[in-house]
């Protein structure tokens, strides 16, 4: 390994050890590159075969945890029910894979009621009125958010818009903010990853988690992990972050998981 310093393999290694554990990672930016179109997005080689060679071991239970919606992280990745592999869909209000460790709610059931509904559209309303002011701004969909990117758009129009949409959060009542790296995400429902981690590491019974994440929006599962306790929050890149390790890019990603499914299989 090149881009993995010896204190991050001592400490995943240790991980690999434990008799049960749950390896989770963010999409956009840690697992995929980061690329202007969203809907473009694809995982580097070998990101998704180690994830699933990760799947197929005894004991370990994986997933992906974005900010996409479930039907566009299935889409972009492939993943469906028979991988093994828990898709935690917009923040961690929707759960895929039969899992119950999170606010998904059961089929037939609509994920909004009338009055999220009603504010959902409120905010979209308020975002497409932004995008006339900035058309080099896209927006994006989701069933409980709507999300204004600014990837490639000038500086002063992206901070324009940024700010504008900030107002929008700030001024409606029951709609929550998410800022992240060139985007921001106005939701009707109140999820985070770190309490969709935690639902899904008691319910597969995890001994420890491992979370890989680049964002802002990654900080919540950061935190919500305890290193102490064999929990392994890793940051992808530069920038402020509680997480106990760093690594440099999604190719260091890609050789993290290559070492977790070797290590892995050697302690067993």
């Amino acid at each position: 390994m090149t881009d993995l310093d010896e204190d991050l393999r001592i400490a995943l290694a240790a991980f690999a050890a434990r008799p049960r554990v749950l390896v989770a990672l963010d999409f956009d930016g840690t697992l995929a590159p980061f690329v202007t179109d969203p809907l473009k997005a694809r995982a580097l080689p070998g990101g998704l075969e180690a994830l699933r060679a990760a799947a197929a071991l005894t004991g370990v239970t994986t997933a992906l945890a974005s900010g996409r919606d479930l039907a566009t992280l299935a889409a972009l990745t492939g993943i469906g029910p028979d991988d093994g592999i828990t898709l935690i869909g917009s923040h961690g209000a929707q759960i895929s894979g039969g899992s119950q460790a999170g606010p998904e709610p059961a089929a037939g059931t609509p994920l909004l009621d009338d009055a999220a509904a009603a504010r959902l559209a409120t905010v979209r309303d308020e975002l497409e009125a932004i995008r006339t002011r900035y058309p080099a701004v896209r927006l994006e969909l989701k069933p409980s958010a709507v999300v204004i990117h600014t990837r490639g758009v000038e500086p002063a129009v992206a901070a324009a818009a940024t700010q504008a949409a900030h107002e929008v959060g700030e001024r409606l009542t029951g709609v929550h903010v998410m800022p992240g790296k060139e985007v921001v995400e106005l939701t009707v429902l109140e999820a985070d990853k770190g309490s969709a981690l935690l639902a899904l590491a008691r319910e597969s019974g995890s001994d420890a988690t491992l979370y890989v994440g680049d964002d802002v929006t990654d900080e919540r599962a950061f935190a919500a992990l305890d290193p102490l306790s064999g929990d392994l929050p890793i940051k992808v890149g530069d920038g402020n972050t509680v997480a106990a390790q760093r690594i440099a890019n999604p190719e260091s990603v890609v050789e993290l998981l290559n070492l977790f499914v070797e290590s892995r299989r050697l302690s067993g």
